[in-house]
């Protein structure tokens, strides 16, 4: 256990330093260009707060998501309760591992009658869900990743993610992978056609509406210069993905704002990318902690279990 400990420690190091490299090498070749970019800091509240609404409203789909892996089990959850769980829970991938957002999620879901099994089961079907939907949705709209055989595979990908969620031989496999990963016992179970499907579908549609939000963040900081929408529906997404496996950094802290930046120089330029890498960061964290804080006050009433 302590040789495992060290080898994390390592590695969080390693890929913190190679992130920090890698943005400080971008600066340096560009700082030319940044430092002479006609390109200022023009700040308009009202499509940043656009880009706020959208986000928490992406928020409410996941929400949503959430709730129908719970119901491909036959076990149901209050939406007051379900957004309380999960803006809560949410906070907890700003601490190294991704192990305490599942373990913050099952705890307080299991407070509001969801058996233990399902409220750590469902938080993980939902996040291979969004990451075997972002990797179609990068594929089809990432600059450079529009290639018939890479959608072709970010396709598969998703087919293959979502049919080892439907059926009970592939559920019992993810579960054993996850379980030696994880060095802890994971029990997973298959979800119903149906509900799958449809939290499958909800789970591309934020990343479209992330993306969106990407579009009115550019616009409240750097007066969004064309910033396409299709365009920044891929590049978030591959960024937010490649961020969410990294799982050496809390919250793909670094990850993602190393490969945004890098897409967005080519529609935005270097002095714009940075910006708008970083204050969408800067606006993703204030609005999931005011997600928070509005949830917080709502009641976690007991869930209604169907047999």
């Amino acid at each position: 256990m302590k040789a495992r400990h060290v080898m994390w420690t390592a590695g969080q190091i390693v890929v913190i330093a190679l992130i920090l490299w890698f943005l400080g090498a971008y600066v340096a070749h560009n700082w030319v260009q940044i430092r002479t970019s006609s390109t200022a800091l023009r700040l308009d509240a009202k499509p940043l707060a656009a880009a706020m609404l959208i986000i928490l409203a992406t928020y409410a789909m996941l929400i949503t998501a959430w709730r129908a892996v719970l119901l491909g089990w036959r076990e149901r959850v209050q939406y007051p309760a379900a957004a309380r769980i999960w803006c809560l829970s949410n906070l907890a991938r700003y601490l190294p591992g991704r192990i305490w957002q599942i373990a913050g999620m099952a705890a307080l879901a299991q407070k509001a009658g969801v058996s233990a099994w399902a409220a750590a089961g469902s938080a993980i079907v939902v996040q291979l869900l969004s990451i075997t939907t972002g990797a179609l949705v990068t594929a089809l709209l990432a600059p450079q990743f529009g290639h018939p055989l890479l959608i072709g595979l970010g396709g598969a990908v998703t087919a293959v993610g979502a049919t080892a969620l439907a059926l009970p031989g592939p559920t019992a496999l993810v579960a054993r992978a996850l379980s030696r990963v994880a060095g802890r016992p994971i029990e997973l179970k298959a979800v119903r056609p149906g509900p799958l499907l449809l939290s499958a579908a909800i789970t591309a549609a934020a990343w479209a509406a992330y993306g969106l939000a990407l579009v009115y963040c550019a616009e409240g900081l750097v007066g969004g210069q064309g910033l396409d929408a299709a365009v920044a529906i891929g590049v978030f997404t591959g960024s937010y993905i490649a961020g969410y496996i990294n799982v050496f950094t809390a919250g793909g802290l670094g990850t993602r704002e190393l490969i945004l930046v890098y897409w967005l120089t080519g529609p935005l330029g270097p002095s714009a990318a940075l910006v708008v890498t970083f204050g969408s960061r800067l606006l993703m964290t204030v609005t999931e902690v005011a997600a928070a804080l509005i949830t917080l006050p709502l009641r976690t009433a007991r869930a209604d279990v169907t047999t």
